[in-house]
């Protein structure tokens, strides 16, 4: 028992794994090198000398391959929709469709597991339909009960009275318990407010809707929503709490109004003009553009899903103002970060965006550099999105050189690491 209770010498922990990864080429967030060496101990990266490692450490050879840090989604929906009534029922993916909050966190860990088989290591959710389920489960992750993405979640998106981000399309004899109801405000104050109640559910960032959406019932797609003072009190009130704001915006008027009052980023930012880009480049406000999203309503629209003609013809005005819009922020060298609004379209569909870049002018290591040091550096993620050391050991690989193109991201990863354990 006197043993048992003090032990005469402590235990030794386990050594912590090393292992040596080696591919052909490795990217390692800001250019490519050849060829690629990196070792890895514990979950961390701990250099790119082979001879750094221990003899019997274990060795992976990719091949011809390309290594990369792991990829950053920074534009998500991975909580299901919940159904108050047939009135809001979009023709969404079944995936962010569900009639409980407990349905809600089942399928969202389902579409968070999906993301990183694509080689998405984190995750930004900028708007949670279930309440309370994007900070569950970003905490099940860090506590380590389920494997998933590492995730920075929002909570509920900021609003102004039927806008896009309230229940625009709810009956209104219907009533729903506050925890289920939208982050509606108004004035300077009231938005105030509604950022330090996100603040209190244990958010990350802030999202805001400033101007109308694609996917919402009566209002402009791109008209602002948002008034001056109300974008500045939130972004004040934000960064006070060092949160950073996401502004969902289409068309410039309402790129400008979210520029203007201290948006680190612009979601979607479709249709951006010269002047407004080069604002945006003067402050360092990132753009996320979301090519996909908008096609895809148009793609599905075509196929088993029905639309109302309301909303196809919305997303068919975004789509045509989408690629001058990016080729101007190009021009203006505004900072380009990685996302998508998956949910709006299934979630294994993520990695399409990277081909829609690549044909609008990007090259593949600003395409790269998008989705891991740009991400990294706006979600203000300093472990993360390089090749350093130091940095968690998120790793993913690529079949064949991406110098030549970003063809193989649309397939599932060759290899994936997920803080020093391989998932793939």
């Amino acid at each position: 028992m006197a043993a048992l209770l003090f032990p005469s010498s402590v235990a030794t922990e386990p050594a912590e794994p090393v292992f040596v990864i080696r591919s052909a080429w490795a990217f390692d967030g800001e250019r490519f090198t050849s060829p690629g060496v990196c070792v890895v101990r514990g979950d961390r990266i701990l250099s790119f000398q082979a001879g750094d490692a221990p003899h019997d450490a274990s060795v992976i050879d990719l091949g011809e391959a390309t290594l990369l840090p792991g990829l950053i989604d920074c534009h998500t929906h991975v909580t299901a929709f919940i159904k108050k009534t047939v009135h809001e029922t979009l023709p969404l993916t079944a995936s962010l469709i569900s009639d409980s909050a407990a349905e809600s966190a089942l399928k969202a860990l389902k579409n968070a597991t999906t993301l990183l088989a694509n080689g998405f290591t984190t995750l930004r959710d900028v708007g949670s339909f279930g309440p309370g389920v994007d900070v569950a489960l970003r905490d099940a992750i860090n506590h380590g009960l389920v494997i998933g993405p590492r995730m920075l979640v929002a909570g509920k998106s900021l609003a102004i009275t039927g806008g896009h981000a309230d229940d625009n399309a709810r009956a209104p004899w219907v009533h729903v318990d506050e925890d289920y109801e939208s982050a509606v405000a108004y004035g300077p104050y009231g938005f105030r407010e509604r950022v330090r109640k996100n603040l209190k559910a244990h958010v990350d960032l802030i999202k805001i809707t400033a101007t109308g959406g694609v996917l919402s019932h009566g209002d402009a797609w791109n008209a602002p929503q948002f008034n001056p003072d109300e974008v500045s009190a939130v972004t004040e009130e934000a960064h006070k709490f060092g949160l950073r704001v996401a502004a969902h915006a289409h068309g410039d008027a309402g790129i400008a109004l979210a520029v203007q009052g201290g948006c680190d980023s612009i979601e979607h930012c479709t249709g951006v003009e010269s002047a407004t880009a080069a604002e945006m480049k003067q402050r360092g406000t990132a753009m996320v553009p979301t090519l996909w999203a908008s096609e895809s309503i148009i793609a599905q629209a075509e196929g088993a899903v029905h639309y109302p003609p309301d909303i196809v013809e919305k997303a068919e005005r975004a789509v045509a103002a989408r690629d001058a819009g990016v080729q101007r922020a190009l021009a203006e060298g505004v900072t380009f970060a990685y996302g998508t609004d998956c949910g709006v379209f299934p979630h294994e569909q993520n990695n399409r965006d990277f081909g829609l870049m690549q044909s609008l002018g990007m090259t593949p290591a600003d395409i790269l550099k998008a989705t891991t040091s740009n991400a990294a550096a706006l979600l203000g993620t300093r472990d993360r999105g390089r090749l350093a050391r130091g940095h968690l050991a998120d790793l993913v690989a690529f079949r064949g050189d991406l110098r030549d193109g970003v063809g193989p991201l649309a397939e599932p990863p060759a290899f994936l690491m997920l803080g020093g354990r391989q998932l793939a």
